[in-house]
């Protein structure tokens, strides 16, 4: 006699915030029509101005992003002193978002970041070869990644001896965390949960 799962399989559909890296998708397809406004970018969005001004500043500080133009209200046919919107075109194109500090210096890499350029350089590696490669990593932080990898077939293996079984591009997979709302009546997750970035 076959015993009973005690395990309910469901599917989730979770909401995973792109922030910055969204801003930066958008405002590299604006820059190849032309100039564009941190107005333009709001509207292909659902968040605030002032997190996506903040966002544009940081590029403006970093050289990234420049002015080109301030174009002033006309009220009463005739033009004030405050700026309706500020007019940029990026300087420098990189193809994945900048990381930056509010004052446009960059940010160091992300753990996870060094962690799966080691691991694509290497293809086959042991988890002492990563902790050798990225020594600033915290060993136990390398080590939960390649863990979490492994449960997703990214990588295959064991510690002493591990593959990379799929190449999923230049970004370093996210480990991201959520809190649901699960009906056991139905077996159903209620409601959109949103996922966070998590450390490994």
């Amino acid at each position: 006699m076959m015993g009973r799962s005690i395990v309910d399989m469901v599917e989730i559909s979770i909401a995973v915030p792109r922030g910055e890296a969204g801003y930066w998708s958008i405002i590299r397809e604006l820059d190849r029509d032309g100039p564009w406004t941190v107005r333009q970018i709001c509207q292909r969005t659902n968040v605030k101005t002032q997190a996506v001004g903040t966002f544009v500043r940081k590029l403006r500080l970093a050289g990234i992003a420049q002015v080109v133009e301030k174009q002033a209200s006309n009220e009463g046919g005739r033009r004030d002193n405050l700026p309706e919107a500020v007019v940029y075109r990026l300087a420098k194109r990189p193809l994945l978002a900048p990381r930056l500090t509010l004052d446009g210096k960059v940010r160091p890499e992300m753990a996870i970041d060094r962690v799966w350029r080691a691991i694509k350089m290497s293809k086959v590696f042991s988890l002492a070869d990563i902790k050798e490669s990225c020594p600033d990593v915290h060993p136990s932080a390398a080590e939960a990644y390649l863990r979490a990898l492994c449960r997703a077939g990214v990588v295959v293996g064991t510690p002493r001896s591990y593959r990379l079984a799929r190449n999923l591009g230049l970004q370093a997979p996210k480990i991201l965390a959520t809190k649901v709302v699960f009906d056991p009546n139905s077996k159903t997750v209620i409601g959109c949960p949103v996922a966070n970035e998590a450390k490994p």
